[in-house]
């Protein structure tokens, strides 16, 4: 999916509705928190952050379903030792030193964050027990045919009943997973050899990564992963996993992740984290989306750090996809002075039939003569 600013790119398309209503609305009712510093209750779609102000914010917005989020994360250390080799700390310095057309071919580094079962919990229901109910299992295996495969997070594994298995090599990971209401996960680093011609001056064949579970496999080039940010539903029914993959370089760049929640067809809320590239919260994001007086799908919000301190403004377009519920937004943030930093989108699960809601997607800072957001 290229993921392309508005701002940067005039006249972008949007797709048409599939039937939504509600053309016109200008204004977005969110799950407001008191004491923030703007109304996030009421935000003006036809403004171009939605009348949203370059101010400073309680921690977290003041939502204790992301306080928790983020209180969590001191459990999502992996337990990989490769996460800890110097020789992995070498070749990752070595993929990104700067480029110099004389030097030997270098290591390649690509992160691909993964996340199953039931994405579009609500955010209330996160700190309650789910002891009793059926349980998918998601117990699996990732493997590439060459390189090696870091775990660098474990997402929302609930020990020691989800876990890392041993390891068989460097370049397989297994695991054992079992969700309920909720959803786990991993962030894992694919740290490639450099790719050189044989003696005969022929390419090894293009590397790929097999994933395999129970619910759900499949294959991909490892080079595709670069631009992979897309949602898969699964059975049992209300299960889906969403791949979201990226490659480092010099200029700062990771994931999104957090709640989407619809209102309707037409209008909705946002909030979520800012992760970094190794899956930890650089901030938090909140914001609204729906249609401007002009009937343009227009969304708008606020980066903020994680001590609430103001980092960006946030505007960008959404659209539906095919299947009910699911949907992609792209954009672009600016600081306090107006100027464009960078850009962001991903993919959206929300139904208005039910409760809860799920977004995640990537980021990126404009970097000169290269993508923000690769294909």
């Amino acid at each position: 999916m290229k993921l392309r600013t508005p701002m940067l790119l005039a006249g972008l398309a949007l797709v048409a509705a599939l039937g939504l209503a509600g053309c016109g609305a200008d204004q977005v009712t969110t799950t407001a928190t008191d004491g923030t510093t703007d109304d996030y209750t009421a935000l003006d779609l036809d403004a171009e952050f939605g009348g949203l102000t370059a101010t400073d914010e309680a921690a977290a917005f003041g939502d204790l379903a992301l306080e928790r989020a983020v209180m969590a994360e001191a459990d999502e250390v992996a337990d990989d030792p490769l996460a800890v080799d110097p020789q992995v700390a070498e070749l990752e310095a070595l993929a990104v030193a700067t480029e110099d057309p004389a030097a030997p071919p270098r290591p390649r580094v690509t992160f691909l964050r993964i996340v199953w079962g039931v994405l579009d919990t609500p955010p209330d229901t996160l700190g309650t027990l789910d002891e009793g109910l059926d349980r998918v299992d998601w117990s699996g295996r990732i493997q590439v045919d060459r390189g090696l495969v870091i775990v660098r997070r474990v997402i929302s594994f609930e020990r020691p009943r989800d876990h890392l298995l041993p390891r068989l090599d460097r370049h397989t990971v297994d695991w054992v997973s079992h969700t309920g209401p909720r959803s786990d996960g991993l962030l894992i680093e694919i740290l490639e050899p450099p790719v050189v011609p044989d003696s005969t001056g022929a390419l090894p064949p293009p590397n790929r990564l097999r994933f395999r579970t129970a619910p759900y496999g499949a294959e991909f080039m490892v080079e595709e992963l670069v631009g992979l940010d897309a949602t898969f539903p699964v059975l049992p029914e209300g299960n889906a996993i969403h791949f979201t993959g990226f490659r480092p370089d010099i200029c700062p760049r990771g994931f999104l992740a957090g709640f989407w929640q619809a209102r309707g067809d037409s209008a909705g809320s946002f909030r979520g984290r800012w992760l970094g590239l190794q899956g930890r919260s650089d901030g938090f994001l909140r914001g609204g989306y729906g249609y401007d007086s002009e009937g343009r799908r227009v969304m708008a919000g606020k980066w903020i750090s994680t001590a609430g301190r103001f980092r960006g403004l946030l505007r960008g377009t959404w659209e539906p996809l095919p299947e009910p519920g699911r949907g992609r937004f792209l954009g672009h943030w600016v600081n306090a002075a107006g100027t464009v930093e960078g850009e962001f989108g991903g993919e959206f699960l929300a139904a208005p039939e039910r409760p809860g809601g799920f977004f995640a997607g990537r980021w990126g800072t404009l970097c000169p003569g290269g993508d923000v957001l690769p294909e």
